[in-house]
């Protein structure tokens, strides 16, 4: 009898766990019970997360006691309990989140020993019916998750396109805007000069005012043409490489005009040593000439200056101004689009609000970033970092991604691309469209190679003259030399060219008189012409 007891606990307590889900685990659950124990029937009623009860399965997919037995006998239930009750007996299985009925008609089964294994079992079950409901919540929790997900998908679809149609909208707008404005601002700014004298001094007043709002209204629309570009990921970088004490001398140059007419004194304070960095001179230009603006417009009377600092691995530009300042709660704000500290500041003011938004985007994009500090009625500084090191990456023929503070790399030692990339196969190449390139200036060749790129040319590259001795026997139909920091004799170089009978081209410093020599200065401009012209293109 002992190993009788054994083998029927061990069934029934093997039968429970074997399953995550409910269903499964009851019904194996309710078969072993009934079918080891003797029994003919067997019920399970689920506890509901509102405390309701409700039937949820039986061994015979039958309820037929159902109404009966909820009502006499499941009240306060703590501990295994049988009963009778219709010419049958009832075994009770309290459980935390529902009960189990086991039905039996013999009346000899040693229920003392079958209420005792039961209740020892309730642990176990309470265990695994908690574990199935849980993987049941987080099942239509998941669905509920994918459902939504899917929506959000679907939503952001129709935003990301949405988008895009109102980038394309802002963009066509300010190109068929700009071309009647920059014809009233051209033929306002000629009447204003009254050379012929046919206006008199009213007329000549209010061709000034009209000149003044076009201009006003172009840097409106050039700054929504700006972040357009910006969020349709447009925004070319033309890398050269930039003095940059000069750009800002030149910059207050431009700017100083407007600070005379605000009676403000726009001074700067560059280093000693100059400063040159391989980056996008007109969109530091673009960044600055926005820093300086507000600088003038939000300053009544005071100075504005712009002082160049030199750290280990970057420059500072900053602009000081004497201005109204940005109150601290804003401050972190001011970089967002179409923010100003405050509505009435757009009014009193003008302006889109895109300016810094504009400028931190294009920050970005050059690897460097924008700061802004400011006290109320005591003034504002903006510092422009640049980075001394940069990575460049990604580089196409017409995008170029950069990437900071990468520390080692050196910024003259960047390679733009592999040149002899082999993009089309060298057999299907003519030799009318080679040409050898020794010594080049990369920033300043750059723009050059990639326009060739897209005529179908390839363009070997050499350091030295020396290096590519070994393939003048390709017959390029051109020779560029670089002068600048040639390691041979140019002389020498010429002459062998000569005797080979190959064209070249020496791109000079400063003497471009001789024959085929080509001044430096003209090589972003009239370069890529010339070689074309070479090339019978």
């Amino acid at each position: 009898m002992f190993m009788e007891h054994l083998a029927l606990t061990y069934k029934c307590h093997s039968s429970i766990g074997n399953s995550l889900d409910l269903n499964n685990m009851i019904k194996e659950v309710l078969t072993t019970f009934v079918e080891e124990t003797n029994a003919i029937n067997g019920f399970f009623y689920l506890i509901d997360e509102n405390n309701n009860l409700y039937k949820y399965m039986s061994y015979n997919n039958s309820f037929e006691y159902d109404k009966e037995l909820l009502k006499e006998h499941i009240n306060d239930f703590k501990y295994v309990k049988d009963f009778d009750f219709d010419d049958k007996r009832f075994l009770v299985l309290p459980l935390d989140k529902g009960f189990i009925f086991i039905v039996y008609e013999n009346n000899e089964i040693n229920f003392e020993y079958i209420t005792s294994m039961f209740q020892d079992l309730i642990v176990k079950l309470n265990i695994s019916i908690d574990a199935c409901l849980n993987v049941q919540r987080m099942k239509n929790k998941n669905k509920i998750l994918k459902h939504l997900t899917n929506e959000l998908k679907e939503q952001q679809k129709q935003l990301i396109e949405s988008d895009k149609y109102k980038s394309d909208f802002l963009a066509n707008m300010s190109h068929e805007l700009k071309t009647p404005l920059n014809s009233i601002i051209v033929i306002s700014s000629i009447m204003s000069k009254n050379k012929n004298k046919k206006l008199d001094d009213e007329q000549v007043k209010n061709m000034k005012i009209i000149n003044n709002c076009g201009n006003d209204l172009l840097v409106l629309i050039n700054d929504i043409l700006d972040i357009s570009k910006i969020e349709a990921g447009e925004i070319t970088i033309n890398l050269t490489k930039t003095n940059i004490n000069q750009l800002i001398e030149d910059l207050i140059t431009e700017m100083q005009p407007l600070a005379v007419e605000k009676e403000l004194l726009l001074i700067s304070s560059c280093l000693l040593n100059q400063i040159f960095l391989l980056t996008d001179s007109s969109r530091i230009k673009q960044i600055l000439k926005n820093l300086i603006s507000n600088a003038i417009k939000f300053t009544k009377d005071g100075k504005i200056e712009v002082i160049l600092e030199e750290n280990a691995n970057d420059l500072t530009i900053k602009v000081i101004d004497e201005g109204i300042g940005i109150p601290k709660e804003k401050l972190q704000h001011i970089f967002e689009r179409f923010k100003q500290a405050d509505g009435s500041t757009t009014r009193k003011y003008g302006g889109t609000g895109l300016g810094l938004a504009i400028s931190k985007e294009l920050a970005l994009l050059l690897g460097a970033d924008i700061k802004a500090f400011s006290e109320i009625d005591k003034g504002s500084t903006f510092e422009l970092i640049l980075p001394k090191k940069t990575t460049i990456k990604n580089i196409s023929d017409d995008k170029v991604t950069i990437f900071s503070k990468d520390k080692d790399e050196v910024i003259e030692d960047i390679v733009f691309f592999d040149m002899d990339e082999n993009i089309l196969e060298e057999t299907k190449l003519k030799q009318e469209d080679r040409i050898l390139v020794i010594n080049s200036d990369h920033s300043s060749f750059f723009q050059v190679a990639v326009a060739l790129k897209k005529q179908g040319v390839f363009i070997d590259y050499f350091n030295s003259f020396e290096e590519s001795l070994n393939s003048l026997d390709k017959n390029y139909k051109l020779i560029l030399i670089y002068e600048e920091n040639l390691s041979s004799n140019l002389d020498e170089i010429l002459e062998y060219l000569k005797n080979e009978k190959l064209n070249y081209l020496v791109i000079a410093t400063n003497d471009d008189s001789k024959e085929n020599f080509f001044n430096k200065e003209l090589v972003k401009t009239e370069l890529f012409n010339k070689i074309l012209t070479y090339l019978e293109k």
